[in-house]
């Protein structure tokens, strides 16, 4: 059955919800976590890079809502299952280059909210500009570490 048009056009704008609101809650929450990660990391690198990704989610939650909305009632309907279910930790927990950015990330996050709130309380300048520093550049050295990673995977499988 067709859920109400207006309340599909206002959940359609939350990545996940417009799912939801269909009845499709593996979907939606798949979508939902995703755009989630990719927002809490954009919000937490200080970074633009993963902007682009959340928005290309967000698009496509939008119209996916209307696609399964149009495809109700058809033979043609979706079936509710979660969007990253292929990927296992076993196909992940090898990745070297993953892991080295997960810890890059840590590093990042202990000198930014604990070491940089401690050397302002002790005032440390020289911790305090060394902190101001890595924070300055680490997200960029991330990102661009992942960049070369990926792309020299897709070199060297070819």
């Amino acid at each position: 059955m067709k859920k109400n048009l207006f309340f599909t056009f206002c959940f359609s704008f939350i990545p996940g919800a417009g799912q939801m609101y269909q009845n499709y809650m593996k979907r939606g929450l798949s979508i939902m976590c995703i755009a989630g990660i990719l927002l809490i990391f954009a919000i937490m690198l200080e970074t633009v890079i993963f902007v682009l990704p959340f928005l290309i989610v967000m698009a496509y939650s939008f119209f996916d809502t209307y696609n399964i909305r149009n495809l109700m009632g058809t033979n043609e309907e979706y079936k509710d299952d979660y969007i990253l279910k292929e990927l296992s930790f076993d196909k992940i927990k090898g990745n070297k280059l993953l892991g080295i950015g997960i810890m890059l990330v840590g590093i990042y996050l202990l000198l930014n909210n604990v070491l940089y709130v401690f050397a302002k309380q002790a005032e440390i300048q020289w911790l305090i500009s060394f902190i101001r520093t890595i924070r300055i550049y680490l997200p960029s050295i991330i990102v661009s570490a992942i960049t070369i990673g990926v792309g020299a995977k897709m070199i060297s499988n070819k």
